[in-house]
């Protein structure tokens, strides 16, 4: 199955450069329609009691959330022009309290472009982090640091594979895109995986099309994210695929947990599934 549609999201950052320029070349290389979705996070002025909240004061804040809408949208529609996609391009704005509504919407596309979670107090909404979309959308979604900047797809990537259910669900969600990759690299961390690890995986590849390498590291001293991301500059990814917290979100956040240390220290784009 071929990508066919791709959302962005556009929150207080815009959803972060990188992740717009992202979303645009993959529109281009895979022929996709490309949608943005803005959700703006309630302004706390609205939950002041009604004797502070006065009529001129709602109507600012109205005009300040219609100006925001209007710049994002003018941004969007500048780049998709740019980029001459504006045929197959559209810009939708996401109503309500929470930001719930950029799950759901996720679930109509075949994958998701976010920047990493959104910072400042009109994205501080916990339902707008990529990791939370790609738990609760069932879709992938492929998170772009602010800072990466390349200016094509580099076609490479990196699958991180423990043999657990969310890297096989990573991985099936992931095939339609590497089988378009030049390279792809198949990655094992551990010290005694023995002889005969990921060969069925790369059997299974194989049987799509797709030519596969193993590599194998033992973990370094700062864990296994750190080492999936060493091996991922190594070999000169410009993407990792990856399934996202096989213990739970709670206990990552809480304790720490691969998930996190690679969502919070990666330089290139990461697929995540869960």
């Amino acid at each position: 199955m071929a990508i066919r549609s791709i959302m962005t999201t556009y929150l207080g950052n815009g959803g972060g450069e990188g992740a717009l320029r992202m979303a645009l070349q993959m529109a281009r290389k895979y022929d996709a329609w490309i949608t943005a979705v803005l959700w703006q996070a309630p302004n706390p002025m609205r939950n002041r009691p009604g004797s502070f909240f006065t009529r001129e004061i709602d109507r600012v804040l109205d005009q300040a959330e219609a100006e925001f809408f209007q710049q994002r949208q003018q941004t969007f529609t500048a780049s998709v022009t740019e980029a001459g996609l504006q045929d197959r391009a559209e810009f939708v704005e996401i109503k309500g309290r929470n930001g719930n509504g950029i799950a759901q919407a996720a679930a109509g596309h075949d994958v998701v472009v976010m920047g990493s979670a959104p910072t400042g107090p009109r994205t501080s909404d916990f339902a707008t982090r990529p990791d939370v979309v790609a738990l609760r959308s069932g879709r992938p979604v492929l998170i772009v640091p602010p800072e990466y900047d390349a200016p094509t797809i580099v076609e490479s990537a990196v699958v991180a594979w423990d043999g657990k259910r969310a890297s096989a669900r990573a991985l099936a969600d992931a095939m339609h895109i590497l089988g378009t990759k030049d390279r792809v690299t198949l990655l094992g961390v551990g010290a005694d995986l023995g002889p005969d690890y990921g060969q069925d995986v790369l059997r299974l590849l194989s049987r799509h099309g797709i030519d596969a390498d193993l590599a194998v590291r033992p973990a370094g001293p700062g864990g296994i994210g750190r080492t999936i991301l060493d091996a991922c500059a190594e070999l000169r990814a410009g993407q990792l695929v990856m399934g996202a917290y096989e213990h739970s979100k709670f206990s990552e956040d809480l304790l720490g947990g691969v998930t996190r240390d690679i969502l919070e220290t990666a330089t290139l784009p990461v697929l995540m599934s869960h």
